[in-house]
């Protein structure tokens, strides 16, 4: 599901800022020069950027991708496939045509290679193209994109034809490269989470997920603890509860997960899986901000948001406000990246000081061991427990 759709799913990107004079002549040059245009014959795959609104078109009349503040557009991938077994056919009637023609005679190893090249490219020829597509929203001002689609096939097609048209290089916003690049932190704490997660590492993500795990488990922490209000800015709180889906896993015995969808206060499989050294790998949120609520489900690399329900739309715009839609889905977003922003700067600035050790881990850590099991009984975390905590 989509950035457009009642339960949106996304990934999220840092976008550095262009050095350009003229940001929206430097858009419009870009997005047309990659806009989608129909492959040739024998081409499999074809790529391009298309029109938010609909992604058959790729004219861009009227500079369609400028809604407001933000860039807002389609990516489209148009794919023809040969499926192997009729492939597979062709070749045998291929092979055997070739046999009738040479006395029965079999085709050298480079001949057959040849066959099978001639009927993949016939074959090809007369596939129809199969088209996929993923919105896309960038805020230059915010220095963020979201992207809507979680599918890695369809996220690194994307950043290849983004970064060649616009030489520029998104950055996926997982648990690092976010505090690094949105959250306001101190040299002090920049230094303190380079010496924890070599950034520039291209294992970074999977070195680093232990923070996912440890705020997502901090989070379930705070709401237990009646830490629920939160405050976002000067005039605006929000209140945070526990959905009811959280998944936990323990990483080193095969993804081994327990996965829980009963309600908050009855998740006694998930306390007990807690217990047991697993690790929170997904948790579900409710967050009420003054009068509107969003439900949405975050995992351990905090790089992609699922299933985000944001207050209702009414169909109460009209022509001349085309784009009214759009940027009140925006405000929504927007609204929620805010209160995750200020959730996880809260978190960061504990895990980062010496107060974490002191302060915040004896707490987490009586708390896990206060749970109860639904007999009543007080539980205890067994003997090497791999939990965060």
């Amino acid at each position: 599901m989509g950035i457009q759709s009642s339960s949106a799913t996304f990934t999220r990107f840092f976008v550095p800022e262009a050095s350009v004079s003229d940001f929206w002549s430097y858009v419009d040059e870009k997005i047309r020069a990659g806009s989608f245009r129909e492959g040739h014959e024998g081409q499999e795959v074809v790529s391009g950027f298309a029109s938010w609104d609909d992604f058959f078109d790729s004219s861009f009349e009227f500079g369609s991708y400028h809604k407001g503040e933000y860039v807002a557009f389609a990516f489209r991938t148009d794919q023809k496939k040969v499926p192997a077994i009729i492939k597979k056919q062709y070749v045998r009637q291929s092979v055997q045509k070739y046999r009738e023609e040479n006395n029965g005679k079999w085709p050298s190893r480079r001949e057959r290679q040849d066959i099978q090249e001639n009927v993949h490219n016939w074959l090809l020829n007369r596939a129809l193209p199969q088209p996929s597509a993923c919105e896309v929203v960038w805020n230059p001002a915010g220095r963020w994109m979201l992207l809507g689609s979680t599918s890695t096939r369809m996220i690194q097609a994307f950043l290849e034809h983004f970064e060649n048209c616009f030489r520029l290089y998104p950055v996926p916003l997982y648990h690092v490269q976010w505090a690094m690049h949105l959250v306001p932190l101190d040299a002090d704490h920049r230094d303190t989470l380079s010496s924890m997660v070599a950034v520039s590492s291209g294992q970074a993500m999977e070195e680093g997920r232990f923070l996912g795990y440890e705020f997502l488990t901090w989070l379930w922490f705070l709401m237990e603890n009646g830490e629920e209000r939160i405050r976002i800015s000067e005039n605006l709180e929000m209140v945070l509860h526990l959905g009811e889906r959280i998944v936990l896993t323990l990483p080193t015995e095969s993804r081994e997960r327990v996965v829980c969808t009963t309600q908050a206060n009855s998740l006694h499989e998930a306390r007990t899986a807690l217990l047991q050294g697993k690790f929170v790998e997904e948790i579900q949120l409710l967050f009420r901000i003054a009068d509107n609520e969003y439900l949405f489900t975050l995992d351990s690399s905090l790089l992609s948001v699922k299933g985000l329900r944001t207050p209702r739309q009414l169909p109460d715009y009209d022509m001349e406000d085309v784009d009214g839609r759009f940027l009140e889905k925006m405000y929504f977003l927007e609204e929620v990246f805010a209160a995750l922003g200020v959730l996880y700067g809260m978190f960061l600035k504990e895990r980062l000081t010496p107060a974490w050790e002191s302060d915040t881990l004896p707490r987490v850590k009586e708390w896990i061991t206060a749970m109860r099991s639904p007999s009543g009984s007080e539980a205890e975390i067994p003997r090497g427990s791999i939990a965060p905590f």
